[in-house]
């Protein structure tokens, strides 16, 4: 028999108090620590998708480059062929001219094409820089805060 036992209710209260800390704990710390995650993996791969837009576009960009160079290339073999038909019919003197004006359209399409590729570059240059910025500056202050 246990008669004059008082129950020990200590590790009820404990438990009460850990519970409550618990609480306390999850609404200060963990879930703004996990909205901060969550935020910031969002933030990642929507900066991981737009990279990855402007890799295709800059893809796009140098295949349709490769296509003017191609182009480019086929119109001077044309003109080209053209001048030499010409050029096989007339003196050796008006030989030398064309072949010198042909010379002149593929150096001039040559320097067009490489002028258009610096642009591109230059231009994805500075976007690739821009999303790089953009990344470091949106990850490194969540950084400081945590």
């Amino acid at each position: 028999m246990h008669v004059g036992v008082i129950p020990d209710i200590t590790l009820f209260i404990q438990l009460a108090i850990f519970l409550v800390f618990m609480f306390i704990m999850k609404k200060i710390y963990f879930d703004p620590y996990l909205q901060a995650m969550d935020e910031r993996e969002e933030t990642v791969k929507k900066l991981l998708k737009e990279a990855e837009e402007n890799h295709k576009k800059t893809e796009e960009i140098l295949k349709k480059v490769d296509e003017i160079i191609a182009k480019t290339r086929a119109e001077t073999q044309k003109i080209m062929e053209q001048y030499h038909h010409e050029t096989n019919e007339m003196v050796s003197s008006i030989l030398k001219k064309a072949q010198n004006e042909a010379e002149e359209m593929i150096e001039d399409a040559k320097k067009e094409v490489e002028r258009v590729v610096e642009i591109e570059k230059k231009t994805m240059d500075k976007i690739i820089e821009k999303l790089a910025l953009e990344i470091v500056n949106k990850i490194l202050p969540k950084e400081k805060a945590a």
